[in-house]
C-alpha cells in the first residue's frame, strides 16, 4: 500500500501555492485565468448567471491543498473507486478527478448552487449536510474536504460520518486554516458561517477524536504541524494552511 508521508503538512510560502497552480493549469485540471473561458467555465456559465457562476469557480489560493489531495487519491485508488468531496461548491477536486478519468464521483454541499457545478449527470452532486448523508456504510475509497471544516462543522460529527462512509484502508484528505497559536476569529464570520483558524491544540484534539473513530494518520507526524511563516492574509488575519490525510483502520 502506498503511504502518504507525512500525514500532515503546513503550507510554507506562497511560492508553493503558485507552483501547484501552474501544475494544475499545465495538466488542464483547473480552468484558465478569469479573463479566459475554458470548457469548465463555459459549462457553468451556460447554466447560471455569470455573477453566480463566478462563485463556483475554483479559488487559486487552494491550489496547494487541491494538488496535494489529488496526489494522495491517485496514489491509493483506481479510476473505478468511488470518491466523495464534502463542501463541493467551487472546489476543483471533483472536476479535476473527472478530467483524470475517475468514473464514480460524488459531492455534497448545503448550498443549492451545487446543482450548477460542472459535469452534472456524471458527478453525483447532492444538496445536504455532510455530517449526515444517505450514502451506505463503507462506500467510498476516498473522501476530501478542502477548506471547509473551519466553517462551523462539528469535528466529532464529521469524523463519525467520514469513518462510516470510508472503506477500510480508505483515505480522508482535508485542509484547513491554521496557525500554531490561537487566533481569535469569533467576531468575523465568513460566508454567513463561523470561522475558526485551527491552532496546534485544536489539531491535536482533532487527531484524538479521529482515533476514537478508527481514523489514523496516513504517515509520519513528526514535525508536520510546525509553522514559521504566514503566507495567507485574509479578513485582517495572517495564517497558513494545513493539509491532513487520515486512513480508515481495518
Amino acid at each position: 500500500m502506498t503511504v502518504v508521508a507525512p500525514a500532515f503538512e503546513v503550507l510554507r510560502d506562497r511560492e508553493q501555492v503558485e507552483t501547484a497552480h501552474r501544475e494544475l493549469l499545465q495538466r488542464e485540471l483547473v480552468p484558465p485565468d478569469r479573463r479566459e473561458r475554458g470548457p469548465l467555465m463555459e459549462g457553468i456559465v451556460t447554466r447560471v448567471a455569470p455573477a453566480r457562476a463566478s462563485n463556483l469557480r475554483p479559488d487559486s489560493k487552494k491550489s496547494w491543498d487541491v494538488l496535494r489531495s489529488i496526489e494522495a487519491i491517485t496514489a491509493r485508488t483506481g479510476l473505478d473507486d468511488p470518491v466523495l468531496d464534502m463542501g463541493s461548491i467551487g472546489c476543483a477536486i471533483l472536476p479535476a478527478l473527472h478530467r483524470l478519468g475517475y468514473r464514480r464521483l460524488a459531492g455534497i454541499d448545503l448550498n443549492a448552487q451545487i446543482r450548477h457545478m460542472p459535469h452534472q449527470g456524471e458527478i453525483d452532486y447532492r444538496v445536504g449536510d455532510m455530517t449526515s448523508t444517505e450514502w451506505p456504510d463503507a462506500h467510498f475509497a476516498a473522501i476530501t474536504t478542502i477548506s471547509v471544516i473551519e466553517h462551523g462543522v462539528g469535528d466529532d460529527a464529521l469524523l463519525a460520518e467520514v469513518s462510516r462512509l470510508l472503506r477500510p484502508g480508505g483515505i480522508f484528505c482535508f485542509s484547513t486554516d491554521f496557525w500554531p497559536e490561537k487566533i481569535d476569529t469569533s467576531d468575523t464570520p465568513l460566508f454567513g458561517l463561523p470561522w475558526r483558524i485551527f491552532s496546534t491544540p485544536e489539531i491535536e484534539a482533532l487527531l484524538e477524536s479521529a482515533g476514537d473513530h478508527g481514523l489514523e494518520p496516513a504517515g509520519n507526524l513528526t514535525g508536520s504541524i510546525e509553522a514559521t511563516e504566514r503566507p495567507i492574509h485574509f479578513a485582517d488575519r495572517d495564517y497558513t494552511f494545513l493539509f491532513g490525510a487520515l486512513v480508515r483502520a481495518g
